[in-house]
């Protein structure tokens, strides 16, 4: 267990209450000539909770996010407290919630009305890694890491690794003063902190070393924004600025597998690896409207970003007697020079020239520049290289445009269309061992109709057809290293579609129903389907993804089925499909139907067994399913379907002891269960095992128990 993260917010929380539960005291006995029902009446609520929970056992899985990674006794803790200056219209508002688990969420506001405010804020909240890591990797949590020897890993030899969780610490800090009615200055800072460890690795296509990132992030913003509204202009202009800086610049490896050294490279390659490297951000921007008409308005955004990244490169060793090889800086810099630019454009107009017919028009503009340097960081020996060592900048271009006009015709109808337009442009000049198409372009068309059937039955239905075309995909060339010349007449390419940029077609339909065929009883459902196809691929195999489809139904239910009691379910069920082919001749052309299927159902009841106690209840049961369906020259090597269940059941009870105070008792049983054939098993059974021996293990059958006891108490 933690004992930090579990006591230093419990004693946190065991103050605050105290300090907040004497100042109430002396709120009451200043208002204690009044009458209780009127002070109920008149004073805001405040209120504290405090109590204890308990995890019946380490909970991958469950604990993933919600602080409950740990088995044991934690404290649960939780206020707020609100006060209120009649006479001069002044708020002092707190608030603190999961005081006791690593997710504490605390707040502090003052403020008067319509004058001035500022608060601070602080969260922290932790991520788990859902894995279990065997390793003899030494040095886990810092930046320079070390194999015990150099002639290969026995898994044997591994110890239990710490768990793997990045912790994140937020600090923000706002404020807001109206000079005027029409004029507003915001100002917030904020300050995130990620501290932890998560999995690494290095290696070649045939030696994978286990890794282990240490982290250490600081990222700052600054946002400054001047607010004017006026009756007919809106503006809203300022800067927004972040800084990210990682304590850890590089990683340091010693030792390792002795199969990744070459005759021209004696020393194991990626000793030195670098890890994210500082980066700085500036944008001024400004936002406005205006409203020509009582029917007509105008709407803009420009904004300007400047991003640069030049913190230094890591010093990376030079192979003993050997010249630089790949891999190693041939460029001569020491920084990357790394700057994009981005120019932001948004136009909008809505107007209703009559009492039936609106009409939005708006189109949005992104120019995002790569001004890095260019140079050279690979040395290349070789005639028929895939590339000639230099790095290449990608600026992005964006041009997007909608329009749609809604109409209500007679009997409830309404008909609404609408066209989309995207286009994209992708620099290629001088781009020659990346193969893509420069420019892509969809258009999108739909149509919708909605109808107020009746009093207690409304629907609508869409249909959307997008089609998505651009030019011809760049010719991959070869380059000679010793006439320093791509070679003439000979190019490459792997004939893949990328599935961002491939050409395709698709066709959806979606339909929503309300209905409420008795008073106390709603049904919502949702329909939704698409149908993708990407036609033929860039050669004559037709490799790559070729279509999918997706389907979405979804029902929502709610009963009110009387004054003490509520009953609510849902069911939806998720289906995607991909068909995609890969292979250079047609004797080694593999193909895979992929197919994710999630279901869920649930139901959720409410109700007042007397008028002390209160109780409720959610159930949960669902499945995700991954299915390949390969075929062809990958069928005699079929990739297992995984499975993922859950089953969650929460219980709670709530018994007041009197109108301010009550006792809640919560109860959740989990169970989650999986059969990925990747990380289950032992070492030497079933797990993902690296080839230095180092394993990585999930439980694929995980149940926990949790108990929860608070009071809570509320006062004026």
């Amino acid at each position: 267990m933690n004992h930090y993260h579990r006591k230093a917010p419990l004693a946190l929380k065991a103050s605050v209450a105290a300090m907040l539960i004497a100042f109430s005291s002396g709120i009451l006995a200043a208002d204690e000539d009044l009458d209780p029902e009127v002070l109920r009446l008149i004073k805001p609520e405040s209120s504290v909770s405090i109590g204890l929970g308990s995890v019946s056992g380490d909970s991958q899985r469950y604990g993933m996010y919600n602080g409950q990674h740990d088995s044991g006794v934690f404290g649960i803790g939780a206020f707020s407290f609100v006060r209120r200056d009649d006479t001069t219209g002044t708020w002092l508002r707190a608030m603190g919630r999961n005081l006791g688990i690593p997710q504490a969420e605390l707040r502090v506001e003052h403020e008067r009305q319509g004058h001035w405010q500022y608060f601070a804020e602080y969260d922290q909240s932790t991520r788990y890694s859902p894995y279990t890591f065997y390793s003899k990797l030494q040095g886990v949590g810092s930046n320079s890491l070390t194999y015990p020897n150099t002639t290969g890993a026995q898994a044997a030899s591994n110890i239990k690794l710490a768990d793997m969780n990045i912790e994140r610490q937020n600090v923000r800090l706002g404020a807001n003063y109206l000079f005027s009615p029409e004029l507003e200055l915001r100002v917030n800072f904020q300050n995130t902190e990620k501290k932890g460890q998560r999995p690494f690795g290095r290696g070649t296509p045939s030696v994978q070393e286990f890794l282990v990132e240490p982290i250490d992030w600081a990222t700052r913003q600054l946002d400054l924004v001047l607010n004017y509204t006026g009756n007919k202009l809106q503006l809203s202009g300022g800067y927004y600025g972040s800084l990210f800086q990682n304590t850890n610049n590089q990683l340091n490896i010693a030792g390792g597998d002795t199969a990744l050294r070459s005759a021209a490279s004696p020393n194991i390659p990626f000793s030195v690896m670098s890890l994210p490297p500082d980066n700085i951000a500036h944008q001024i921007h400004l936002t406005g409207a205006y409203q020509f008409t009582d029917k007509t308005r105008g709407s803009f955004k420009v904004a300007r970003t400047l991003a640069s990244q030049r913190d230094a490169f890591v010093a990376v060793p030079s192979p003993t007697g050997a010249p630089p090889t790949g891999g190693l800086n041939m460029s001569g810099r020491s920084e990357l020079g790394g700057r994009v630019d981005t120019t932001q454009v948004n136009l909008g107009l809505t107007s209703r020239p009559t009492s039936n017919l609106s009409l939005l028009a708006n189109v949005r503009y992104e120019n995002r520049k790569d001004n890095t340097a260019v140079a050279r960081y690979i040395n290349i020996t070789s005639t028929t290289s895939s590339t000639d060592g230099y790095n290449e900048p990608r600026s992005l271009s964006t041009l997007n445009g909608k329009f749609e006009a809604s109409y209500r015709l007679p009997a409830g109808y309404r008909l609404t269309g609408g066209i989309d337009y995207e286009e994209k442009e992708r620099s290629v000049n001088g781009v020659r061992v990346v193969g893509y198409r420069g420019r892509t372009e969809e258009i999108s068309e739909r149509i919708e109709v909605k109808k107020s059937l009746s009093e207690d039955l409304n629907g609508s239905i869409a249909y959307i057809h997008s089609d998505r075309s651009g030019s011809n995909y760049g010719t991959l060339q070869t380059w000679n290293a010793t006439t320093g010349n791509f070679n003439p007449g000979i190019s490459y390419s792997n004939g893949m579609q990328p599935i961002y940029m491939a050409d395709r077609i698709r066709n959806k339909v979606r339909l929503f129903a309300d209905w409420t065929p008795l008073e106390p009883l709603n049904l919502q459902l949702a329909v939704e389907g698409a149908e993708d196809n990407y036609g033929t691929g860039r050669n004559n195999l037709d490799i790559g993804v070729r279509r999918g489809n997706a389907q979405l139904v979804s029902l929502d239910a709610s009963w009110t089925i009387s004054d003490r009691w509520r009953l609510n379910g849902w069911l939806s069920r998720s289906v995607t499909r991909m068909d995609q082919a890969d292979g250079t001749s047609v004797a080694n052309l593999w193909t895979a139907s992929l197919t994710n299927r999630t279901d869920t159902v649930g139901v959720g009841l409410r109700g007042q067994l007397t008028g002390t106690i209160d109780i409720g209840a959610d159930a949960i049961l669902g499945r995700d399913t991954s299915e390949y369906k390969q075929g062809a020259a990958a069928a005699n090597s079929q990739i297992p379907d995984i499975r993922y269940d859950q089953t969650t059941l929460k219980l709670f009870g709530r018994y007041a002891l009197d109108r301010d105070s009550n006792v809640r008792l919560d109860l959740v049983l989990d169970h989650r269960k999986t059969n990925d054939w990747t990380w289950n098993g032992t070492g030497s059974s079933g797990a993902y095992i690296y080839t230095d021996g180092s394993w990585i293990y999930q439980d694929p059958n995980q149940k926990i128990h949790f108990v929860g006891l608070t009071y809570n108490f509320a006062f004026r």
